[in-house]
């Protein structure tokens, strides 16, 4: 075992549990020192192929690893988003993903674009659907303060921002299937917050 690497990279993974929210620290470092404990040497997330059972498809995998159902991996194939870009935005635990980095500082109707697509990538890990539902984006968006009453549903029926969804989202409306450039868009975002857009 190559104990200076190890090294290099437990202090990696400390800055990563640092920028989390303070509730869910010590879980994620917990999960990213397992994950490269256990991992063998030489070998990266890209280089292992995701299993193709059924547990996969309804979005279940190993404690602590992010599964890949069938339609985000067809979003990272497209997008060209790794599982190492996910891991820096996302941790899994007990069913349920959470955000480790969020979208911030951005104009309010930019903020609610963001926050609808990322929860669509939330809902695809979860249930292998790339769907945003506008009741839990207004919520979301009214947590994080990007919320405005008079133009939530608005800002969905602009023509830029219609185009991501298959419908565009109506207020207490049903949720809707991401198009591919909504895909396209959610993949640049997630890049953004895992630091590795180029």
């Amino acid at each position: 075992m190559d104990y200076e690497r190890l090294k290099q990279e437990v202090v990696t993974i400390g800055e990563i549990a640092e920028q989390v929210p303070e509730a869910f620290r010590e879980r994620c470092f917990e999960l990213l020192l397992g994950k490269l404990l256990d991992s063998t040497p030489g070998s990266t997330p890209q280089e292992v192929a995701p299993p193709e059972s059924n547990d996969v498809l309804r979005g279940e995998s190993e404690p602590g690893t992010i599964p890949t159902p069938s339609s985000v991996r067809v979003f990272m194939q497209r997008t060209g988003v790794t599982s190492d870009d996910l891991a820096r935005v996302l941790m899994f635990d007990e069913d349920e993903a959470h955000f480790i980095r969020e979208p911030e500082g951005l104009k309010v109707a930019k903020g609610q674009m963001e926050w609808a697509l990322i929860l669509a990538l939330k809902n695809g890990i979860e249930n292998n659907r790339l769907t945003a539902d506008p009741e839990a984006v207004r919520s979301i968006c009214q947590e994080k303060g990007y919320y405005d009453k008079g133009n939530f549903a608005a800002n969905f029926k602009k023509p830029a921002n219609a185009k991501l969804f298959r419908k565009a989202l109506v207020p207490q409306g049903t949720s809707e299937l991401l198009t591919n450039e909504g895909q396209d868009e959610l993949g640049k975002i997630v890049k953004r917050l895992a630091g590795t857009a180029g």
